[in-house]
Parts: structure tokens; C-alpha cells; sequence
């Protein structure tokens, strides 16, 4: 069983570069052919939700679109399976290409039960605290949090210059986060605030600890999720509360943090869940079946702005 990834008209070279990243933290490759089973990732009509799968079998292809125009309707048209990965803001609903790369192949190969479905999900909804120090990287991870229903969000900021850094830095870091739509309130934060915590999850992409969709990440704001940092940089008042939550990936020498986090948020959202639908809701608004037709020409009364007063 593998796992290659097709990026399908990627014309940034920084995220190319980081799908071939995400391709190594799953023993695959990144190919501009198709090797078994074609799964497209686009926000279309009948594509499937990424949650509630069954684990790959076989061997598989993952296509990956452009970044403003989403994949070709040839790769659209040849794929056995279209998925999506489902957003839950209104103004940022869509990821980076590379890390919606890492979020569906994740989801592809390991399966996952579907979506959860709570009457108060926000109520559920865990503090997230995110360590980075490329502002790219960082710009990307935040982007996610909005995406995935994050309306606050901690951050270490280890040099990466979000608060601080020179206009051309925190212009680009910005712009990774599409910060002209995204109203995600980031707070100026150090791993020490993690102290204050009942329950800490700290994500980590390999190595030991408790597989990350069997760690409970629906404990609201008594819980901190942390990404980005490692077990030996939390203080000792808060190492007796910490879980290590792994995600599995191969062991490489650099892992980028917008795959990480993206990975991480995506199983949060899925814990976390959507409303449930308000019974009833449905029926109280009229459907229209069909659109006004324009009017013939001759049965169109044309009637002057001035006409108006006499009525």
C-alpha cells in the first residue's frame, strides 16, 4: 500500500515544496503521474467529507489543486473519488494546498469515524497554543485555526515576527494567513501559560505517545492543545498534566507547522463536531423551485423616477 501525491497546477515553488515535505512524513512520493486509485481533493458537488473512511487500501493518488482556480476538470473528471475537507468558518474556507494535502492524506490512510454533531460545540472547542518561529509556517498555521471554527488562539511567537518583526515580515506572515478575511484574535502567549491548565495534549508529529485520534480533544477551555514545541520546553509545574499525542508520521529531519497543526486542527473539528440541526428549522422558510423569468418586452412598464410622486 502507498501513497503518492499529485499536485495538479501548484504554481507556488514554496508549496510544492512543502507537499513534497508532506509526501516524505508519509512514505510516499510527489509524481506527476497517477498510481492506482485517484482521489481528488476539491470543495465540488458529491464529494465526500474526509471523515468517516476507511483506511486505504491499495495503492492510491492524492491530487491537490491550484492554488486559486482548484484542480483541473481532467484530473476532476478521471478521479475514482472526490473528497473534502470540511471548513467551519464563513470567511476562510479554504486551506493551503500543502497543508490540505497533509489533513487528506492523514484521513486517507488511517480512516477516522465521521463528524461528531453537538448541540454546543463551541462549548466543546479545546484552547489551542501554537509555538513557530518561520512566519510563513506560523501565517499558514493560523489560517487553519480560523478554517477549522478557532476564534482565539495563543501564540509563541519564537522569531517569526507576527507582533514584532519588520513590516515586510509580518506582511508576508499575514498574507499566508489570509488576515484581510480572517477574524481569528491572536493573543501574544509563552509555553509557561500552559501551567494554568487543567488538561495539556501536546501534539507531536512521530515518536511515543498516544495516537491523536484516540486522545480526547473535547474538553473546552479547561484543555490546552499545544503544537509546535516539545516535551522538554514545558515547564515542570505543568509536565504532570501533559499528554504526548502523536500523529504516526515517518521520522524526518524537518517537519514543516502548517502540516502539523493542519492535521491537528482537522482531528479537533472532527471531535469537536457541528450544531445539530434546530428541528423544524427546515420547514419554516418557502422554497422556490425555480427562478423569475424575465418578462417579454412588450408587458415591461417603464416608469420615470418623477412619476413616482404622484402616487
Amino acid at each position: 500500500m502507498s501513497l503518492s501525491f499529485f499536485p495538479d497546477g501548484v504554481e507556488n515553488p514554496a508549496n510544492l515544496a512543502r507537499i513534497h515535505d508532506a509526501a516524505s512524513l508519509f512514505g510516499g512520493s510527489c509524481s506527476l503521474s497517477i498510481e492506482g486509485r485517484l482521489i481528488a481533493v476539491e470543495n465540488a458537488a458529491g464529494a465526500r467529507d474526509i471523515y468517516g473512511r476507511r483506511p486505504l487500501r491499495g495503492d492510491a493518488t492524492l491530487a491537490v489543486g491550484n492554488e486559486r482556480r482548484g484542480l483541473s476538470r481532467k484530473t476532476l473528471a478521471a478521479a475514482d473519488e472526490v473528497v473534502v475537507i470540511p471548513m467551519q468558518s464563513r470567511t476562510i474556507t479554504t486551506l493551503n494546498v500543502a497543508a490540505a494535502a497533509a489533513v487528506a492524506a492523514w484521513y486517507v490512510l488511517r480512516g477516522s469515524g465521521p463528524q461528531a454533531r453537538a448541540q454546543r460545540p463551541e462549548a466543546r472547542r479545546p484552547s489551542l497554543l501554537i509555538a513557530g518561529e518561520d512566519h510563513v509556517e506560523v501565517g499558514s498555521s493560523l489560517r487553519s485555526a480560523a478554517a477549522f471554527g478557532f476564534h482565539d488562539v495563543l501564540l509563541e511567537d519564537r522569531g517569526a515576527g507576527w507582533f514584532d518583526g519588520p513590516s515586510a515580515v509580518r506582511r508576508e506572515a499575514r498574507a499566508a494567513a489570509r488576515r484581510h478575511k480572517n477574524p481569528l484574535r491572536v493573543h501574544r502567549a509563552r509555553l509557561d501559560s500552559a501551567a494554568r491548565y487543567e488538561q495539556i495534549v501536546l501534539v507531536t508529529p512521530s515518536g511515543p505517545g498516544t495516537p491523536l485520534q484516540r486522545e480526547g480533544l473535547t474538553h473546552g477551555n479547561r484543555q490546552l492543545i499545544i503544537v509546535g514545541a516539545s516535551l522538554d520546553e514545558l515547564g515542570a509545574s505543568a509536565t504532570d498534566r501533559v499528554r504526548v499525542a502523536t500523529l504516526g508520521l515517518e521520522t524526518v529531519q524537518s517537519v514543516p507547522l502548517r502540516l502539523i497543526a493542519s492535521i491537528m486542527l482537522a482531528e479537533v473539528a472532527r471531535q469537536v463536531g457541528r450544531r445539530h440541526p434546530v428541528p423544524g428549522l427546515a420547514g419554516r422558510f418557502p422554497r422556490y423551485e425555480k427562478a423569475l423569468a424575465p418578462m417579454p418586452p412588450g408587458d415591461v412598464l417603464l416608469v420615470e423616477s418623477s412619476d413616482l410622486l404622484a402616487f
